[in-house]
């Protein structure tokens, strides 16, 4: 099945890379580089996959022979006690420490008024999502959409990041890369995969870098960050107005 216009990504759930909103800066990167620098693409939580299949599908659009790898537990968020550094209230910390802005912290604070309104239970990581903990997911129904598009270039590694993000797993080489997990302890498990493997001049798209319902993320990205060579360059979605994230490999 070919699909090229916007109802039809909606229906199958995948995001648009002919928008070119969110995520712009990534699929242009891929564009120009695909065929130019060496190594796959990774995807750290794929959730339904509406990245993973659209970055697929792009890559098969630009008739290029890299693949992409979805790490994922396709059952929500690792059933582990998380870290502190996922409570609600580091928030109040990173702005203490000037990691985030005072109109960042002024954001976190007014979404969770909102979601105080509408919720019978104390917010908490696993609920602040319009997704809750993510495990309304399937990797069969992911398998089914990838069937139905005939994707010959999607692997998908299924279960808790400290198995499947092994240094000796593929890819050997990641020219670009993905970081959608929400969580302090699944950011540093696949910054510490991801990293090693990541060429001179790849990049990392960091999701919830700025967010305001995971500061673990941030927590996680500052921390592993202390001692590498990188850039990192901030873009906002014109349509909305939110930051975004990429971290670039200097060395």
């Amino acid at each position: 099945m070919k699909i090229s216009v916007d109802w039809e990504f909606n229906t199958l759930g995948i995001y648009n890379f002919n928008n070119k909103f969110s995520y712009k800066p990534l699929f242009d990167f891929i564009k120009k580089n695909h065929n130019k620098l060496q190594g796959d693409i990774v995807e750290a939580g794929v959730f339904k996959g509406s990245t993973l299949l659209s970055i697929a599908l792009f890559l098969k659009k630009l008739k290029s022979n890299k693949k992409v790898y979805g790490f994922d537990t396709f059952s929500g968020f690792p059933k582990v006690n998380n870290s502190k550094y996922d409570n609600i209230n580091e928030f109040q910390k990173l702005l203490s420490k000037k990691e985030i802005t005072k109109n960042h912290f002024r954001d976190v604070q007014k979404l969770i008024q909102i979601k105080n309104i509408f919720s019978k239970k104390k917010i908490n990581y696993s609920n602040i999502s319009s997704s809750n903990n993510f495990s309304n997911t399937s990797i069969n129904e992911l398998k089914k959409k990838i069937k139905i598009l005939k994707l010959k270039n999607v692997i998908l590694k299924k279960g808790p990041f400290i198995k499947t993000m092994n240094s000796k797993n593929k890819p050997n080489k990641i020219m670009a890369a993905f970081i959608d997990c929400d969580l302090y302890d699944s950011y540093l498990q696949s910054l510490n995969f991801i990293w090693p493997k990541l060429i001179l001049g790849g990049i990392i798209q960091v999701d919830e870098y700025y967010s305001l319902k995971f500061p673990g993320a941030r927590i996680a990205c500052n921390e592993f960050l202390r001692d590498k060579k990188f850039s990192k360059i901030k873009y906002k979605n014109k349509n909305d107005n939110f930051e975004r994230w990429i971290l670039k490999k200097l060395g």
